[in-house]
């Protein structure tokens, strides 16, 4: 939350004071400190309002439950120097985060606070989209302080960036923090496009097949590469199994890099596969499936609205099943016409991949340019196999 203008709420209904409201801001993934003049960069925010309001929600007097009212202004925000602030958006991301385990032994705007829980929603943090553009008042005098309303949950804000027709909320959404989506934007074009071309194109039955594949994969683990990068330029610390998973996913690509030429060499000299291969063959498929998990658990760290995490939930098995029905197909397109009950069964042993227009490779393997029957066996690859 580097740069981020916080509203810290804190304080003991059952005493005599207000809530406390503490003005923040954090020069990284570090505890916020109160902001001075220098900090505000020339905006001048200011509390109107503080005040606790009994909620309906408590069933006793004894177990009453209140509401901290809390009204604010801010003078020329858009000179803010952290993360931009504009009062012409109608659709400006903010987020909310709370700990309901907070041990406070005072009531100062200065106090030491625990963080909380690193869980999207009611576990820790959720965020939202205001209209700020509502929010303005050009009179010369304070404006009124807003009512509250019962069975008025929220005005001018949504839990989504604004229409993706209109676009407008969307591209204010994106231009907020386009490291961030930039990163999710690449590992989603390389697990969503690239791996499962090169895996398509493995099984497509071209006399180029091999060559399509290597070349695919070596594009998707490029990507893939940048994708980390962008990440880890976020600066938020490596702290969640979101980013240990990506982290380890591109470590094993240049390994699963290694072991497709291993057996692609070994390959052409015994014709037949080897333990090279099949960890090959299986380091693919692991690097496929936690790939397609952390645009999941990405979704979720971001605070993406369920119903997006539902549709690429949905997204990722459609195409896991999709690709298993493909090679099947593939397979079964490639088998050997035989009387039924004569059919051969695949060959565990023998070649793995198709290694066809060895032309490409040199005149020395002209005599292995076939597709073999091993090119349609139902696996699922990833990383660059060359």
């Amino acid at each position: 939350m580097k740069g981020a203008l916080m509203f810290i709420i804190y304080g003991d209904p059952s005493s005599e004071g207000n809530p406390t409201i503490s003005i923040r801001t954090a020069t990284g993934h570090k505890q916020p400190e109160p902001i001075t003049a220098s900090d505000a960069g020339g905006a001048d925010i200011r509390v109107l309002r503080s005040s606790w309001i009994p909620s309906s929600e408590g069933p006793t007097l004894g177990d009453q439950t209140f509401v901290a009212t809390v009204s604010l202004i801010c003078y020329s925000c858009h000179l803010w120097p952290g993360t931009q602030i504009t009062a012409a958006s109608n659709s400006m991301p903010w987020m909310w985060a709370w700990n309901e385990k907070q041990d406070i032994p005072m009531y100062s705007d200065d106090i030491h606070l625990d963080m909380h829980r690193h869980h999207a929603g009611a576990g820790g943090w959720g965020n939202f989209y205001v209209d700020m553009a509502r929010s303005v008042n050009t009179a010369r005098i304070a404006p009124s302080l807003p009512p509250i309303r019962p069975n008025v949950a929220a005005i001018g804000v949504s839990e989504s960036p604004g229409s993706l027709l209109a676009g407008k909320g969307a591209l204010e959404w994106i231009a907020h923090d386009p490291t961030l989506h930039l990163h999710g934007l690449i590992m989603g074009m390389a697990f969503l496009l690239l791996f499962p071309a090169g895996v398509v194109a493995m099984r497509s039955g071209s006399a180029k097949s091999f060559k399509y594949h290597w070349i695919i994969q070596l594009a998707a683990s490029v990507f893939t590469g940048l994708g980390v990068i962008a990440g880890l330029l976020l600066g938020q610390g490596i702290n969640t199994t979101h980013q240990g998973v990506g982290i380890a996913i591109a470590a094993s690509l240049g390994l699963q890099g290694v072991l497709g030429w291993r057996h692609h060499v070994v390959f052409l000299r015994i014709k037949r596969r080897t333990w090279i291969s099949h960890a090959h063959v299986w380091l693919g498929r692991l690097v496929m499936a936690a790939g397609w998990t952390n645009l999941v658990t990405g979704m979720l760290l971001r605070g993406y609205p369920g119903a997006c995490v539902i549709v690429m939930v949905i997204v990722v098995c459609v195409e896991m099943l999709g690709l298993t029905f493909w090679v099947w197909w593939a397979y079964r397109r490639s088998a050997p016409q035989m009387p039924s009950g004569q059919r051969s069964v695949w060959r565990k042993e023998e070649n793995y991949f198709a290694v066809g227009d060895l032309d490409d490779e040199g005149d020395d393997d002209s005599e292995l340019n076939t597709v073999t029957d091993e090119t349609m066996e139902p696996m699922i690859e990833a990383g660059r196999g060359i």
